[in-house]
């Protein structure tokens, strides 16, 4: 009771000493992320906003004029009026038809023919003198002598047929509409068609000068109204105008004559004008401080480890800005003069680059929602054009999904290509979406297959920096410290091999009691390579490198020898200091003891003793602290459980069980397991791993029949075996001759 009473006072004091750093760490937090933030406004506004002038319509330009904003689509009222004008102009003329007008035309040809019917039919006109100057009464002056004697000549079935041919030649003409300044031209027509029906010259006299004497006038006049209004309706059905800019457009030539649509440009664009422009800035500020809360909530929400660390906010906000100040190194290079070319230079910001690193170093939920957020920033870099921000969304995903997993660098390749892939797929569906031409197209899908490139090489080439730099350790930095050529493995295998093969065992239980309790296998796998490197300074001390009969702890006092057993511990973790182990794996092999009692040199203490109460079981206990994390608990079970099963001789399932059972329960009720955030079900699953593999691993060899026996010696002669020497593995349970007990005493408790 006093044991955990001083255990509880003494974490009181753990968490009270551990407010003020907390404090002090938000603070840190708080001044690290208002840092980048004012980096990624610094960044972002770079060449953003344009520079102000003030110009007029007439003058001569005196230098180029760029637009270095995103790109703007405005409303251009000049040209729209002009489209408009154009419009109204091309609206034909509305005119009215007057249905009085051809009747009364055919009336007065009805009327001419009429009279010349009466008067050479009348009886009382005897003489054609008489007949002669009732044709002058009736229409004085309106004929010539020839024109009269041709009337005369005339019989009623001539006039009649006159008369229809007369009024269709002018029906023909009038029913398309004849306007005024029509009229002449159609009597014209008229006097043409007439001919046509004279029998003779005398006749065609007669008709001509009918038609003279017709008072012809238009049928069609000009509506000015309608006109006017269709010319409305049509100004109002125009669209206003739209005009694209680019960024790095030129909007004015140097020398040239500034025009009025020029100045329109420059007034839309916000360039026309000696102000401030501080608006565009504050609107930023806004935009990047909306940005870095939602990450910063994000982190607090769902990694608050990852957000515990000053050193991951560093590293995030150094990726982000590092980022956004490649993606505006990109944005400035000028890859054509067109600038429908140029502009696609927003294929290439790297935001895929940041993804993959995000995805390796910090895990792939912080990556993907990073992304999200520096595509944001990245499209604004771009112009503010949408498919600029589709593709860093599209690659920057495809990215963190291509790195899953990496398990070595080569991989960063393949990963390459699955971005180019993605962003070219990207390029052009938003190119059919947005009717993008063909050529564009594709120099858009070989900028968007550049971009998978180059951020793969970029990754490669910073991501061991960061590795070193942050002290963060990758799947490939685990994989690279397994590979069994690494100096402090080859100097383990060398002077402790007993200790390798312990460790190399300790590896394989470890990780298969990691994959069922979500722990890291691959960590828990190095770490335990790695978990007793200590032992490399004197390694006889430990039983596994010992002769047959030869332990020096026979010689020494058990607190000399507690002392040489503990220290591999403490040198364990200087030796991976200087060798710059990541800090996990330093962590586990300070804790894979924890403070656990070694009980061998206790008990042979207190038998030597003459007066037990002088023996303080403090005294005989690790520095620990216990395992803080699941990997560190793991290779402490692993180790405990290997070295106290192996110290068995040809033990049975029902052994290797107990053993197992015992084990564990020994380090619960050590208070060993209380900071790792283990459960009861994980114990259980980890104690159904280990046991499953240690069975697996002792399980008893059938013996070969005679006749097999034989065929083998007969087999092993033909291919010159040296069968005299026995095989490893041809007693069960006797491995290189000796029998692995626990590394620091003769019991499990000291492994």
């Amino acid at each position: 009771m006093a044991k955990r009473r001083r255990k509880k006072e003494a974490l009181k004091k753990e968490i009270v000493s551990e407010k003020p750093r907390s404090g002090k760490n938000n603070i840190n937090q708080a001044f690290w992320w208002a840092l980048f933030m004012i980096l990624s406004m610094l960044i972002l506004s770079f060449g953003a906003f344009p520079r102000f002038t003030l110009l007029n319509a007439g003058e001569i330009a005196p230098d180029d004029i760029f637009h270095t904003g995103p790109t703007n689509i405005y409303e251009s009222d000049i040209l729209t009026e002009k489209a408009r004008e154009e419009a109204a102009g091309n609206v034909e003329q509305i005119f009215n038809t007057d249905p009085e007008v051809t009747p009364n035309l055919l009336a007065q040809v009805d009327n001419i023919f009429t009279l010349i019917s009466q008067i050479k039919n009348n009886p009382l006109l005897e003489t054609e003198k008489d007949r002669l100057n009732a044709l002058e009464q009736a229409f004085p002056g309106q004929y010539s002598d020839t024109a009269k004697d041709a009337m005369l000549d005339l019989d009623d079935l001539e006039i009649t047929s006159l008369r229809n041919g007369f009024k269709s030649i002018l029906s023909g003409i009038f029913q398309a509409g004849v306007r005024p300044e029509e009229v002449k031209i159609s009597r014209e027509r008229a006097g043409n068609s007439l001919a046509s029906l004279a029998s003779s010259e005398d006749i065609e006299v007669f008709l001509q000068e009918t038609l003279n004497n017709l008072e012809i006038k238009a049928n069609k006049t000009y509506d000015a109204i309608a006109t006017f209004a269709k010319g409305e309706e049509v100004r109002a059905a125009i669209t206003p105008v739209q005009v694209t800019v680019f960024n790095g457009q030129k909007l004015i030539s140097k020398g040239s004559l500034i025009t009025d649509e020029e100045i329109e440009k420059l007034n839309k664009l916000g360039l026309q004008g000696a102000h401030s422009g501080w608006l565009p800035y504050l609107g930023l500020l806004l935009l990047i401080a909306l940005l870095y809360t939602l990450l910063i909530v994000y982190l607090r929400l769902y990694h608050p480890q990852t957000r515990g660390r000053d050193s991951n906010i560093v590293l995030i906000g150094v990726l982000i800005n590092l980022t956004l100040f490649l993606c505006r190194l990109v944005s400035l290079l000028q890859i054509s003069d067109k600038p429908e070319v140029a502009n696609l230079i927003g294929y290439l910001l790297p935001v895929a680059f940041c993804s993959m690193l995000i995805s390796v170093l910090l895990g792939r939920g912080i990556a993907i929602f990073i992304t999200l957020i520096i595509s944001v920033a990245a499209g604004f870099i771009g112009g503010s054009y949408f498919p600029f921000t589709a593709v860093a969304i599209v690659g920057g995903i495809v990215g963190v999904f291509s790195t899953h997993n990496v398990n070595q660098r080569s991989q960063f390749v393949i990963a390459s290509l699955y971005i180019a892939a993605a962003n070219a797929l990207t390029i052009i569906g938003m190119g059919l979406f947005l009717g993008t031409e063909y050529p564009l197209m594709g120099i858009g899908v070989l900028i968007g297959a550049i971009n998978g490139v180059i951020s793969a090489i970029l990754v490669l080439g910073i991501l061991p920096f960061l590795e070193g730099v942050f002290r963060i350790t990758t799947v490939v930095r685990l994989l690279e410290l397994s590979h069994s050529n690494h100096p402090l493995l080859k100097r383990l295998m060398i002077e402790a091999p007993g200790t390798y093969h312990h460790s190399v065992l300790v590896g394989n239980l470890a990780e298969a009691a990691a994959d069922v309790v979500d722990a890291d296998p691959l960590l828990v796998r190095v770490a335990s390579y790695y978990h007793d490197i200590g032992k490399t300074k004197r390694p006889y001390f430990f039983i596994e490198n010992q002769q047959e009969g030869d332990n020096p702890h026979d010689r020494l006092q058990p607190s000399l020898s507690v002392l040489i057993i503990s220290s591999h511990v403490k040198e364990g973790v200087e030796m991976l200091k200087n060798a710059k182990f990541p800090e996990e794996i330093i962590d586990i092999v300070a804790q894979h003891h924890g403070d656990g009692r070694l009980s061998f040199f206790y008990r042979k203490a207190l038998e030597k003793a003459e007066n037990s109460d002088s023996i303080r079981e403090k005294d005989f206990r690790y520095p620990g602290p216990p395992p803080q994390t699941k990997e560190a608990a793991l290779v402490m079970l692993a180790d405990s459980v290997q070295a106290a099963v192996h110290s068995l001789k040809n033990p049975t399932q029902e052994q290797i069980e107990k053993k197992v059972n015992d084990i564990i329960k020994n380090k619960i009720d050590d208070n060993q397991l209380q900071g790792c955030n283990l459960t009861f079900k994980d114990i259980e699953k980890i104690s159904q791993a280990f046991k499953a593999l240690l069975i697996g691993m002792h399980h008893k060899r059938l013996d070969y029949p005679d006749e097999v026996a034989k065929e083998m010696r007969k087999l092993s002669n033909d291919y010159s075996f040296d069968d005299t020497k026995p095989a490893a593995d041809d007693s069960p349970g006797e491995g290189n001759g000796r029998t692995l007990a626990a590394p620091e005493s003769n019991s499990p408790e000291g492994a």
